[in-house]
């Protein structure tokens, strides 16, 4: 029997813990802000009055580098939130042992920002150093491209929603080709061995719109960066048993959101655990730390980033049929026994003593239920 999976969202709301609040951005002044040496996040005040928050990727690649940890650590700022991402990234033929790195943007990308209401500023690196034949580094932003396009969302009226589809559709197409060309440029300049531009060009070939072909079609873009089996899965989840536990790896695990804005995207979960005689469903993150007893905070982070939207979907259907549903953050490490937050006082100091768990990671659970406690998700600490 198959299974549409759907969910729907209609605001995004989050409440710093006393953690996260005390968390404090680098702040610069727009006049000397330099994306390239800048802090990871941030603040920059455009003016005397207007002052936003930013993070920047260095990959367009979400697995790599915790950029949805960067993001978090922005939503302690009330203002608007932007985000730089390089739509192209190529670190060389030879950038690791096994595997070279070439990485474009996709449209679950662009899911996320809209859903999460972050402002996506697209951009190309235009220099480099050389590291080897076969590989650059130290990789730098288009600075000016960067300031323009913060200036512009400082005084842009609607929501990220509109911003982000706006800037995919008529920005995309000629940022890529830029990438592209700088790429082959610093190839050159460098005498260094990137991969061929084909590739890139040919995607871009099959994205762009059919009627202005300087830009892109956002479904085009979709169809290219999905694949079909990952599309199909959106639509056709298989329930096998009472409980199905679908787990990391499956490409079973995207699935449908709609915003109030009338917009329509594609996420992807960690675990989707369903009942399906109580028609109830559970949207779990998980995160595992193999040599310690618990992930990293960048990890965990980027665990929370996705609770958050996850925990705020307003209904989920399966074949139309209402679901209940809650959201949980599992983190697993070389521990004995478990912890569920939110919880007392007590019972983390009592965790924290049972476990030996280092002052940080200590520091890290408290933040952890100070954020359970003010956005209402779950978050379970337990062994691998």
């Amino acid at each position: 029997m198959s299974k549409i999976i759907k969910a729907k969202i209609e605001t995004l709301r989050y409440r710093a813990g006393k953690s996260m609040k005390e968390n404090k951005l680098n702040d610069y002044d727009f006049s000397t802000f330099d994306i390239n040496t800048a802090a990871s996040a941030g603040t920059v005040r455009i003016d005397e009055k207007n002052k936003i928050a930013y993070s920047k990727w260095v990959t367009p690649k979400r697995t790599r580098s915790y950029p949805f940890a960067r993001i978090y650590d922005t939503y302690n700022f009330g203002g608007k939130r932007i985000t730089v991402i390089p739509v192209i990234k190529d670190e060389g033929i030879g950038a690791s042992k096994n595997k070279s790195n070439n990485d474009r943007i996709n449209f679950i990308t662009l899911s996320w920002m809209n859903l999460t209401n972050v402002f996506v500023v697209l951009a190309w690196y235009t220099d480099a150093e050389k590291d080897s034949e076969y590989r650059i580094t130290n990789q730098k932003f288009d600075n000016e491209h960067v300031k323009s396009k913060i200036k512009e969302i400082s005084e842009y009226q609607l929501d990220a929603h509109h911003w982000n589809n706006e800037h995919f559709k008529n920005d995309f197409y000629t940022i890529y080709k830029k990438a592209v060309t700088s790429y082959s440029r610093i190839a050159e300049n460098l005498n260094v061995k990137l991969h061929t531009s084909l590739g890139h060009l040919n995607f871009l070939d099959k994205i762009a719109d059919d009627k202005n072909t300087d830009h892109i079609s956002l479904e085009k873009f979709a169809t290219e960066t999905l694949s079909r089996s990952q599309l199909a899965a959106a639509r056709e989840i298989i329930v096998k048993h009472k409980n199905e536990y679908l787990s990391t790896g499956s490409e079973k695990l995207v699935f449908e959101i709609k915003n109030n804005l009338g917009g329509s995207y594609f996420l992807t979960a960690d675990e989707i655990i369903i009942d399906k005689d109580k028609k109830e469903l559970i949207i779990q993150e998980a995160k595992n730390c193999t040599g310690g007893k618990m992930p990293k905070s960048p990890d965990i982070k980027d665990g929370l980033f996705k609770i958050l939207l996850f925990s705020q979907i307003k209904t989920i259907t399966i074949d139309d049929v209402p679901y209940n549903y809650r959201t949980s953050l599992k983190l697993t490490g070389s521990l004995i026994t478990s912890l569920r937050l939110p919880n007392s006082e007590e019972s983390i100091i009592d965790f924290v003593i049972r476990e030996s768990i280092s002052k940080p990671d200590a520091k890290t659970i408290n933040m952890l239920n100070e954020e359970a406690i003010a956005n209402g998700y779950e978050v379970e600490i337990t062994h691998n």
